[in-house]
């Protein structure tokens, strides 16, 4: 029987060495703000042959710029996607910007950031399964 595979991959992006913890408990998340739907996190449907581990990061550095290594996948949150824990390097930036046309800004948050299509309890959530699961950002 062949695995199943997510439609959608999403990435909760934190940094290497830094502990994951609930959003406003002294963690930073990275986030995207798209020009419609506002802030959200990393992330896109899988391309013909892709797996859900080179899509992730794939999306990563299209929407961030950034390169990062994914520690856990949330494989039940979404009914059609996966979410990813990923790590990434620390940046000297708090916002920037890249040249992705769906991406305005990419900034790191302490706590969930002004929403327009996403709700805060989805954030919350994730924020909860990084924190209570045992994938640490690896140093």
């Amino acid at each position: 029987m062949e695995e199943a595979r997510p439609v959608f991959v999403l990435a909760w992006v934190t940094v290497r060495g830094e502990a994951c913890t609930l959003m406003g408990k002294g963690g930073r998340v990275l986030f995207v703000e798209h020009p419609e739907r506002g802030w959200e996190i990393p992330g896109g449907h899988l391309e013909p042959g892709e797996t859900p581990g080179e899509a992730m990061l794939r999306e990563l550095k299209e929407e961030t710029g950034l390169e990062g290594k994914v520690l856990d996948w949330n494989q039940t949150y979404y009914p059609k996607g996966w979410v990813a824990h990923v790590v990434v390097d620390s940046t000297d930036e708090h916002e920037w910007r890249v040249a992705d046309t769906k991406v305005a800004k990419v900034r790191w948050w302490e706590d969930v950031p002004p929403l327009v299509e996403w709700t805060h309890d989805e954030f919350m959530d994730l924020s909860r399964w990084c924190s209570e699961g045992t994938q640490q950002s690896e140093s």
